[in-house]
């Protein structure tokens, strides 16, 4: 009886230390992702490489800043879902609700630009030209 006891417990201990850091990680987004348009939108710059665990561990940029829709950390989706920043055309450029805004606009301070500038003004070295975060395709 002792034996199986100890058999079961050390199971249990081993699952806790592999599974539960991979349960507790579900969430957690890629340390580097690309940012691109939603599929069938045509790019006209290249891809960005986005390091999410610099913006979040970092430099402590709360989640909350860029994902301004979400309702906690657990609810987080990307830009692109519908009803948040799904339209990629290009009559919704200047639309602040259009995909072009969400990284671009100069007046929120969830967009990559009006942050960047903010920081650039308070002397942090940030990419702000095109060119910096667009590398030529």
């Amino acid at each position: 009886m002792k034996k199986s006891l100890m058999i079961s417990l050390m199971v249990a201990a081993l699952v806790c230390v592999f599974a539960l850091p991979a349960v507790i990680a579900g969430n957690a987004p890629a340390d580097t992702m690309v940012l691109k348009a939603p599929a069938g939108a045509k790019m006209t710059k290249a891809p960005v490489d986005f390091t999410h665990k610099k913006h979040a561990e970092d430099y402590k940029i709360d989640c909350m800043v860029c994902h301004h829709k979400a309702t906690d950390k657990n609810a987080i989706t990307g830009c692109s879902v519908e009803g948040c920043h799904a339209d990629a055309s290009k009559a919704a450029k200047k639309d602040p609700k259009g995909f072009y805004q969400a990284w671009h606009s100069k007046k929120s301070d969830a967009s990559c630009v009006a942050c960047h500038k903010k920081e650039k003004k308070a002397g942090k070295k940030v990419p702000v030209a095109c060119k910096e975060c667009h590398p030529k395709k």
